[in-house]
This record gives structure tokens, sequence and C-alpha cells, in this order.
């Protein structure tokens, strides 16, 4: 502590003048061992701001070096909290305060923008960027300086609720998308943590937190480049998964903790717990016999902050120290990391937001417009046989239960959820698709009814769609998800049956974090319903609401149109009508494969070379049954990458050239269509010969967006640096590229020799 009469230059570790690392072990060096065990906690959201500081003030609570909340909001009151720990305690130690930001911050006021998926679908990972930097001022106004994002799991398991919080299933798109997001947060003052490390993406049976069934060249070679990439991009926070990977739970995973990720990677920044981790270790995993042990396996894998509760930064280890058991030195490690953040982000210069004009930083228009914008150019048209563009004279029956609310996605705030507070906040502001439609094709053109819910079939309901349907020269249906809730952890239970029995309503939440689906067909009451409809001989248009992906076989066949609209985002149903009128050209691409069926999982693209039945292709059906499988093929429905126009593309001349340590693909691409359009050009890659491991079957290795207007041409030039060719081999280590490599644009093939 500053002897009496010092001043707080003089003072190290408030002289903003001096290299962070000196500030931090002149802190460190003042501090009792309270003090220390104080900062490596979290506190949850399960209290408001204000009461949590009541109880403080009261002597109730324990001082946290870091507060999280999902539904809590008030810049007052951070403020008054960041004032407590900078005037009252005796170091001033402001607080990290922290936000779920996947896409937007999960606060009332703030803009939210369409779900991960939707921006890769995009191609383009400005927006990933531009997202990052617009919630990051956002944040930023509201007192948050943290925020969990970005998302760097790669989707492998879509029965998983989570999925929706993924940028796909494509390492190179991940990459990309993760890395710009983690700029745009810390060049706007947000410290950004990257979750979940590492393997979170693959769930056993698709359900949250089960073990991930994984070897180390898969988990190398698909998983780890998000990270490594968010790690040189400078991500100061880092976030364990839940579950086990081969056996053993990440957050007692020395090898992947230290050796590769502070190690290898170089990361040296923060790693907060999972929200009860480390309780799940000790009360559910049973892999340590005592508190204390949970301690020390913390300390070793250098995990540094505990979010929430106090299993192992604990009284107990408290106890042991003061009783000389341990050295208190071993929480110097912990302590730097988390202090090195708070300097890093200036907290201990300006902890505090500026609380009486925060209103005008959020939710603004500049804002309101980039979202708007990610769904106009992310949303993807998988099928139209002429139906699209509808005409403005066409009858409209507008039917499904996403008609009427907006499925903005998950982690998203909504005042029913919370007792109806904050009931101005985004979600109430955004148009449910049902008034979207009838500003563009007017109210007398579009007749709506729910028709059925998420989890319930109602014939009575179900009878006046049809009857509305019956007079319509067009049906538009709005099915898939139902990703409204907090967590949609007590998905099908009690709340739901309240909110069906009060509200006439069936919020069955069937996407986001704790509502995993042992299925991934279209729900079964959206199917039914659709079967019936499909019967009165109308064009049928179906929208499908869903951030992850699902198996649509008999609707892709029976449909005449398929508009995927992933979490549409605050902006995002004026968009789907725009689009569906002709206003808008479809121009997004998928993030991932769809399933043929539940059965036909994992379906991801880039699978090794022997996989998915490249052995006897022999592909059965019912008719006439083969192999692979017997009564079906093992293909996915539709590819990653997928997308059509309401305009047509032709690729020609196609060629790649290696000069040094990058490739140039050139290839030119017409607009052959009837429309002026934006069109994102993959390029994919697949090493023809391998040293003993097996290849993947093809790879995404790069991507450009272009606009080409219509009876144009347009030669698109892309730069491939060596290192995209390169796999994991034997030893675990990157093998560069050599002989044969085949490249693939379109339905185009050519190679190069390195």
């Amino acid at each position: 502590m500053a002897k009496q009469g010092q001043r707080a230059d003089e003072i190290k570790y408030k002289n903003p003048n001096l290299p962070v690392e000196e500030r931090v072990e002149d802190l460190i060096s003042r501090m009792t061992l309270t003090e220390k065990l104080e900062q490596l906690h979290c506190t949850g959201s399960l209290s408001t701001f204000d009461t949590y500081y009541e109880e403080t003030k009261a002597g109730n609570a324990r001082m946290h070096s870091s507060i999280y909340t999902y539904r809590n909001f008030d810049p007052a009151i951070v403020n008054r909290l960041q004032e407590y720990c900078v005037n009252e305690t005796r170091l001033g130690i402001p607080l990290l305060v922290a936000v779920e930001g996947t896409h937007g911050g999960a606060v009332p006021m703030m803009t939210v923008f369409p779900t991960p998926a939707c921006i890769s679908a995009t191609f383009n990972e400005n927006y990933a960027y531009q997202m990052a930097a617009a919630e990051a001022k956002e944040a930023k106004a509201c007192g948050f300086n943290q925020m969990y994002a970005p998302n760097c799991d790669i989707l492998r398991e879509p029965r998983w609720g989570r999925c929706e919080e993924s940028y796909g299933e494509d390492t190179l798109v991940v990459t990309k998308m993760c890395s710009e997001m983690v700029k745009g947060l810390q060049e706007n003052g947000i410290g950004s943590t990257m979750k979940h490390f590492i393997g979170f993406g693959s769930p056993e049976s698709g359900l949250n937190m089960s073990a991930a069934h994984l070897g180390e060249r898969e988990l190398r070679e698909f998983m780890l480049p998000p990270f490594a990439a968010c790690v040189k991009a400078g991500a100061l926070g880092a976030m364990p998964n839940y579950n086990e990977v081969d056996g053993l739970p990440m957050h007692a995973n020395r090898y992947w903790l230290v050796d590769v990720l502070r190690k290898e990677l170089g990361f040296d920044g923060m790693v907060i717990t999972d929200y009860g981790a480390a309780g799940l270790l000790y009360s559910r995993c049973n892999i340590v016999d005592t508190p204390l042990e949970l301690s020390k396996l913390f300390m070793e894998n250098q995990i540094d902050l505990e979010a929430c509760g106090r299993a192992a930064y604990s009284p107990t280890l408290q106890e042991a120290i003061e009783k000389g058991e341990m050295d208190e030195s071993c929480l110097d490690t912990p302590l730097r990391h988390v202090l090195t953040m708070k300097f890093k982000l200036g907290l201990f210069e300006n902890p505090y937001c500026d609380e009486k004009n925060w209103r005008e930083k959020v939710y603004t228009k500049e804002h309101r417009a980039l979202a708007r914008e990610i769904a106009e150019k992310g949303l993807t048209l998988l099928k139209n046989d002429g139906v699209l563009p509808l005409k403005g004279s066409q009858k409209i029956a507008l039917i499904g239960p996403n008609a009427e609310i907006a499925q903005l996605g998950t982690y998203t705030y909504y005042a029913y959820r919370d007792a109806d507070k904050n009931v101005d906040c985004v979600a109430n502001k955004a148009l449910p698709l049902k008034k979207a439609m009838e500003d563009r094709f007017g109210e007398e053109n579009v007749k709506w009814a729910r028709g059925c819910g998420f989890a319930l079939y109602d014939e009575d309901m179900a009878a006046q769609a049809i009857e509305i349907a019956k007079d319509a020269d067009v049906i538009v249906f709005a099915g898939g998800h139902n990703s409204i809730g907090a967590f949609g952890g007590d998905g099908g239970g009690k709340e739901q049956r309240e909110d069906t029995d009060t509200h006439g309503l069936d919020w069955a939440h069937t996407s986001g974090e704790g509502a995993d689906m042992h299925y991934v067909e279209l729900l079964h009451p959206q199917r039914k319903l659709l079967k019936e409809l499909e019967k009165l001989g109308k064009p049928v248009v179906l929208l499908v609401y869903s951030g992850k992906p699902l198996a649509i076989t008999d609707e892709l066949n029976d449909c005449n149109a398929v508009l995927w609209t992933y979490g549409v985002g605050c902006e995002g149903n004026p968009v789907v009508a725009e689009m569906l009128a002709g206003d808008i050209i479809p121009s997004g691409r998928l993030p991932f494969s769809l399933p043929r069926s539940t059965g036909h999982l994992p379906c991801n693209y880039n699978h090794y070379l022997l996989g998915k039945g490249r052995l006897y292709r022999k592909y059965g059906s019912y008719e006439k049954p083969g192999k692979d499988y017997v009564f079906s093929e093992p293909t996915a429905l539709l590819p990653f990458g997928y997308g059509l126009s309401y305009t047509t593309f032709k690729y020609d001349d196609l060629k790649a050239v290696r000069e040094g340590d990058v490739c140039t693909v050139n290839v030119t691409v017409s607009n052959t269509g009837d429309y002026d359009a934006e069109h994102s050009v993959l390029i994919f890659a697949h090493n023809v010969r391998t040293k003993i491991v097996s290849a993947v079957v093809k790879k995404l290795v790069a991507f450009k967006r272009v606009a080409i207007k219509k009876g144009e041409s347009l030669r698109v030039e892309l730069e491939i640096p060596m290192d995209q060719f390169a796999y994991v081999g034997v030893d675990m280590k990157y093998v560069p590229a050599h002989g044969e490599i085949e490249i693939y644009a379109d339905d185009l093939t050519t190679t190069f020799e390195v």
C-alpha cells in the first residue's frame, strides 16, 4: 500500500506511463492473500447489478474481479460498482464487466445482428469485423469491457443447440470470421474472449457438454486454426469448453491448455472457466477428491478466473496457504493474466461509461443499417422453380409459427422472459415477418394464420390455416426453429407449458444453449401442416428460420421455393419480404451442409478421403437396394457453399499457378441472367498425394465476394498462401504440400504441381 502522502504517479501500478508488466508486478506485491483470491472470481447473472452493489456495500457479498450478465443491465449501476471498487476498496482495482456477444450484446438495448451463420453466408469476413466493432462501441457505452466472443467452434453436430452460435463447418471461414471479430472488438476497447477451446462443436449425441470423440490430428487440422488466428490477432481472453475430449475434461487438460494454447500458440492472456465448470469437475466428473486438489489442478493448467462460484479459488485454498501448506506465490501466474487484461484495457485510467448519453450510442441508425446489410447479403436461396420473385398483385397466405414473431437468434434478450422489464428492448422493436410482409405487399394482400406451434399441432389451428390458404395465390410458410429464451435450459419443461397455457402460444425452445434435439428434420408439427397445405396445389415458399442445419429433404422436393433466413437479426424481416418481392437479389451461400436425415450425420463436406461411401459407390434406394447406404446415399442434401440467386452464373477458364509462397488462381465468372448481382467465388483444393496420413477429400482454400452486372464477365483473381495446402502429418506437425494439387471452382477443375 502507498505510504501516507505518496502521490499516485509515484505508485507504480497507478502510473500509466510505465510498462504493463511493471505495473502488474507492483500491484501483486501490494496485495493481501484475500485481495488476490478476490481477483480470481467472476460472479454470475443470477442477481441484478443493483442487488449485487447493495449487498457488496453492506458486506453481505464478496467482492469479485469480474461480473457477468445476460439480462441485467444498467450503466448507472455499473458506474456505481466501478466507483466502489476504485474508491472504496484498498487498492482500487476496477472490475471486468462481461456480456455475451456472438451477434450483438445480449442485453436489452443493444443492436441484434443476424446469427453468425448468416454472417458466414456472406463470405465476406469484413462483416464480422464491422459487427464486432459496432457491438464493441455499444458495449463500451453501456459500461461493459469484456465480451464472450467470438465463438470459434467448428460445427459438426447439427443436433447440438449451440450450433447457432457457430460460424459454420468450414475451418477457413470460421478462422477468418473469428480473427476479424477479435480485431473489431479490441480495436474498440472491448476484451475478446475466444471460446470454446477446443472441440466443443462435436458433442456425443448432440447433447451439450457431452464427450467429443476427436483425435489429435482432427483437432489440429480442423478445430485449432481459428484459435491460433485469434491469438495472433491479439485476443486477451480464452474460455475452455465444458466437455471431455478423449475422456479428459478440457478444464483439466494440461496438454491443450498449457502445452498447446500457452506454449505452442503463444497465448499469454486470461483463461476464464465456462460458467460453473469448476464445480462440475468436482461434483459431476469426480476427477478430484478434494477442493484443494481442484485448486492445484486449475493452477497447473493456468486457468485464471473462475466463473461463477468458489470451487477452485476457494476458502479451502486460502486456508491451505495461511497454514503454510502451499506458497502464496502459486497465485501469481493467474493474477498476472487477470490484471494484465485490466491494464491493457485501460480500466485503471478510465473504468466508467457515459451513463447520461449511452442511449445515443446503442441501436444507432448506422448499426441497424449494418444489421440489415448483413441480412441482405447472407440470406440464402436454396430452391426456386420460378415462383420467386412474388408479384405484387398475388394474394399471399402467410402461415407458420415464425410468421408473427421476430426470430432473432439465440443469446437475444426478450422482455417477456424478464417479467416484461425493458419493454422498449430491441427485440420488441424488431418487425415480425407478418408486419414486414404487410408493409411490402399491402395488408389487403396478406392473410395470416399460425397453423401450428413448434411442439404442438392443433387440428383447429391447422384447419384455419388451410382455409386461408385456399383463397391465396401463393403460400409463404415461416418455419424453422425457435431460439427465443435466455438459454433454453428449461426447454420442454414447466416454463414453456405455462407460456402455452397463459398466452396461447407454443414457445418450445428448439435451438440455443440447452435446447438440443434428437433429430434434425424440420419440426414435426411443421412437416405435418406443410403436407396438408401441399394438397391444395398452391405454390409453397418455405422460409427456414434456423441458425443451424436442418434436414429438409421432403420440403426441398415438395416446396416450390426455399429461402434460408437463419437468425434474422433485428432488421432482417423487412429484408425477407423485400427479397421475396425481388427488391433484393439473394447472394448468400450455405456455411454448413444440410443432411438428408438424422441418420446421415455427420455430413460435413471436408471429410477424409475414404469417408462418405467412397469405396463401393453403389448408392441404394428402396426400389433398388445397394451399398453406401442400402436404401440411401451418404452425401449431403445440399453441400457447404450451396446457394442460388435470381440470376445465373457461369464459370470459365480456371487457371492456377504457383509463384513462390503463393498460388494465384484466376477464373472468369459471367452473369448470364437478368439481374445485377453479387456472388461469392469459392476455391477448393485437394492434395492428390500425402505422406502416410489420409488426405481431406477437399477443403476451402480461398473465397472472394464480387459484384457482376447482368450480361457481364469478370476475371476473378485470388492469391492463396501455400500453407493453405499443408496438412497435419504423422508427428502432428504441418507438412508442406508436395506433388499435384487439384483446384476446384464451381464445376471446373485444374491442377498445379508443387
